[in-house]
C-alpha cells in the first residue's frame, strides 16, 4: 500500500511539473501571439494609410487625364481645321 501511495504521489508530482511547464509554454505563446497581433495591426494601419494616399493620387490623376484629353481634343481640332482648311466661324474653306 505504501508503494502504491508513493507511486501516486510521484505521478502527481510529475503531473504538477508537466502542468507548470505547459502553463509557462502557454504564457510564452500568448506573448508571441500578442506581439504578432500588434505587428499585424500596425502593418494593416500602414497599408490603410498607403491605400488612402493611392486613392487620392488616382483621383487627381483621373482629373488631370480628363483635362489632358480635353486639351488634346482641342489641339486635334485646331490641327484638323488647319490642314483641311475649314474655319468653324463660317463653315467655309
Amino acid at each position: 500500500m505504501e508503494k502504491t501511495m508513493q507511486f501516486i504521489l510521484a505521478q502527481q508530482a510529475q503531473f504538477t511539473v508537466g502542468i507548470q511547464k505547459l502553463e509557462e509554454a502557454q504564457t510564452r505563446t500568448d506573448q508571441i501571439v500578442n506581439c504578432l497581433a500588434n505587428a499585424t495591426l500596425g502593418r494593416f494601419e500602414e497599408l490603410d494609410q498607403k491605400i488612402a494616399v493611392l486613392v487620392d493620387s488616382q483621383i487627381r490623376l483621373n482629373e488631370s487625364q480628363k483635362h489632358t484629353d480635353e486639351t488634346l481634343r482641342n489641339l486635334i481640332a485646331v490641327v484638323d481645321r488647319y490642314f483641311t482648311g475649314k474655319d468653324d466661324t463660317n463653315g467655309q474653306t
